[in-house]
């Protein structure tokens, strides 16, 4: 009795270990799997851009100098002519009351000219008339029947008297040419006057050096003059005298003051431009807002000094807004102008999703820095938004997605399903109507997508697909089952 038992027992465990070895030679595979059905295959990546106005005005000094008032704050709404900054004018200010004292210089040399040449006309007409006088005094002498010796003595005293008056005249005529001839000099010395007006003031001196020599001759001449006739002593004396009163007629019709006038004159008036734009300057150094807007942002407000170089601020004015995103040149041979892009603006609740279109690709790169601090090379894109579902602010951040390849109503797979079997690539697929069991299919392969494998051929609609095609318990006619 105890051994039936005992063979019992045993027959039943055998009967048991088969049953279950059976169980688990047959129970389903559990694996992943990919239904086969037509769907988007698409090969996109995203970047981070940002809302820009599309009219935007930068603000340059036209000044350089320190930075002593900002008036705005980034964010602010301004009106045109609204000043935006001012910058330390006192330099300016001092040069304008030093230009004036030039003016009023000049003036006072101009003026203190033509007294010089009104007192000289008057010294040289009451000569004349003196010489005139004389003259008639000579012919009312000669008319006399009793003129003698002594009266010619007399009147070659007389005549020395006249000559030696005629050669103070003629110092003083030396000296004011000189003076004349000094201020020239420095005007030239400066590059104020040609050297031909030089030249001629220099010779004006040497012609009223000679002339005074001559008198000083003739001085002696008239010293050393013996008793003559009546005839020629008077013919003489008028001869002398009318000589003398053509060249002070001369001199008379002469303007000595005209060029150097001319020259004060064209002094002051270029300091008086020099004072407009130094005045136009001093504006400058307020800077005023050119256009009405908001200030998108202050280049100054961290710096004591602005300079025509650098911006003082960017004025975005309200209207139409794109997207500018920065795209790595590795990336942008693949996109073109009119792209249809994924737009996602980050909200804590739920993301806002639209669509936008490229309207502009920048034909060079620019230098920008990863988050990581690596330098790249980049090119800005500028994306038209659609009209999105929420209001949208100028300098929010935006994804912007865009699609390297996109087609409809083509069959992927994950990349992980193909594997090679002798340079051709497999999948191990469940038929539809093979009741779970799995078995490899031969297909030709697409374009590589991020994480998943276009297939051109081989697969049908309704096919199920094993995605990890290196489970080592997959086998030709094994049953699976989808896990879920």
């Amino acid at each position: 009795m105890k051994k039936s038992v005992k063979f019992f027992l045993i027959a039943l465990i055998i009967a048991a270990a088969a049953a279950g070895s059976y169980y688990y030679m047959t129970m389903p595979l559990a694996v992943r799997l990919t239904e086969i059905r037509p769907q988007i295959a698409e090969l996109s990546f995203t970047e981070q851009g940002l809302i820009v106005a599309d009219y935007t005005v930068l603000v340059f000094p036209v000044m350089q100098g320190e930075l002593t008032h900002l008036y705005v704050r980034e964010g602010q709404e301004i009106n045109s002519g609204d000043v935006l900054a001012a910058a330390d004018d006192t330099a300016l200010r001092i040069r304008v009351t030093q230009v004036r004292n030039n003016i009023r210089s000049l003036q006072a040399q101009l003026n203190n000219l033509v007294t010089e040449q009104d007192k000289s006309r008057s010294e040289l007409t009451f000569t004349r008339d003196s010489l005139l006088g004389e003259l008639r005094a000579i012919d009312a002498q000669s008319a006399e029947s009793d003129w003698t010796i002594t009266n010619q003595n007399e009147a070659i005293e007389k005549r020395l008297r006249i000559q030696n008056s005629i050669i103070e005249q003629n110092k003083r005529d030396l000296e004011r040419i000189r003076a004349d001839f000094a201020r020239i000099e420095s005007l030239y010395k400066r590059g104020a006057v040609t050297k031909v007006e030089f030249e001629n003031s220099q010779s004006s001196v040497s012609q009223a050096e000679t002339t005074l020599k001559v008198s000083q001759n003739e001085l002696a001449v008239i010293a050393a003059e013996s008793v003559r006739s009546k005839d020629e002593y008077f013919d003489g004396m008028r001869k002398s005298l009318q000589a003398k009163i053509s060249g002070i007629e001369h001199q008379l019709l002469q303007d000595y003051t005209l060029s150097m006038a001319a020259h004060f004159n064209a002094l002051i008036a270029a300091e008086q431009n020099t004072i407009t734009m130094l005045e136009r300057d001093i504006e400058n150094c307020v800077i005023t807002a050119p256009v009405s807007g908001i200030i998108t942002t202050l280049h100054v407000k961290n710096s004591n000094v602005i300079n025509p170089t650098t911006p003082v601020a960017e004025i975005t004015v309200p209207g139409k807004q794109n997207i500018e995103v920065y795209i790595s040149t590795q990336d942008i041979i693949s996109i073109s102008s009119g792209d249809r892009v994924e737009l996602t603006l980050k909200q804590r609740m739920d993301d806002v999703k639209f669509h936008g279109t490229v309207i502009n690709i920048d034909k060079t790169a620019v230098l920008k820095y990863s988050v990581l601090g690596i330098e790249e090379r980049r090119v800005k894109v500028t994306v038209s938004p659609e009209m999105p579902p929420v209001q949208l602010g100028i300098g929010y951040g935006i994804d912007v997605t865009f699609f390297v390849y996109r087609e409809e109503n083509r069959y992927t797979v994950p990349r992980t399903a193909v594997f090679k079997d002798n340079d051709q690539d497999m999948v191990w697929v469940v038929r539809n109507g093979d009741f779970g069991k799995v078995s490899t299919a031969a297909v030709e392969i697409g374009r590589e997508l991020r994480t998943r494998t276009v297939i051109e051929s081989g697969l049908y609609e309704g096919d199920y697909v094993v995605n990890d095609a290196n489970n080592k318990d997959l086998r030709v006619g094994a049953r699976v089952k989808n896990l879920k």
